[in-house]
């Protein structure tokens, strides 16, 4: 009895450490993407702030640089990645078995953290839909003003945008407010998530090394 005990220990054992080693590559593979969509998200971040700044100088001069980045304001929402890997783990509850709390610890916290980041991707989505999207419609030519990537197949024509009416007009201030606010929020979360996914990746590799 206590061989087979010994037996089905180990088996259970490398059961685990297997999945800990597909864990550490989809924890690698998933942090260069996030790292990727950090530096992109960055520039539009930046594009934002600058609108607030050049809105509120009110300076006619930077009207052409407002008109070159105002399309920063409708980048909605965020790249998700998935981890099959380790839904799967969790799935099978098989981190009942984790001896190490560390371990456990960070990976219960990237469980949060991609429940928290979907929940803000939607909110910036949401936002963009109820805010952003219905003040363009009335105030803005977004042909004119998409980013460049989005302009492609557009005809570049229409009404011009009042800027100096923009300027002084206080819901587009607030939808300017609303916007940073999602983007502080969005970059904060990523920020920790990629924290998170560090420290599994550490302790999964500690692991890996001395198996139980």
């Amino acid at each position: 009895m206590q061989i087979n005990k010994w037996n089905e220990n180990s088996k259970s054992q490398k059961r685990i450490y297997n999945y800990f080693d597909k864990m550490l590559v989809e924890m690698r593979h998933n942090k260069g993407v996030l790292k990727s969509v950090q530096e992109v998200n960055l520039k539009f971040y930046e594009d934002v702030d600058r609108i607030a700044r050049i809105t509120a100088e009110k300076n006619p001069d930077s009207i052409p640089v407002l008109n070159s980045i105002l399309g920063s304001l409708t980048v909605a929402g965020d790249i998700q990645v998935s981890f099959p890997v380790m839904d799967e783990f969790y799935e099978q509850d098989l981190q009942v078995a984790i001896t190490n709390d560390s371990l456990k610890i960070y990976l219960n916290g990237l469980l949060d953290m991609r429940s928290l980041r979907n929940q803000v991707s939607q909110w910036a989505i949401d936002s963009y839909l109820n805010n952003i999207e219905p003040f363009y419609l009335k105030h803005i030519n977004y042909s004119k003003t998409a980013t460049n990537g989005s302009k492609k197949g557009y005809v570049l024509a229409g009404p011009d945008t009042n800027f100096e009416e923009l300027m002084n007009s206080m819901e587009f201030w607030n939808v300017i407010t609303l916007k940073q606010e999602a983007n502080n929020y969005s970059a904060r979360i990523l920020e920790r998530t990629l924290y998170m996914l560090e420290k599994v990746s550490v302790f999964l590799e500690k692991e890996l090394k001395n198996p139980a």
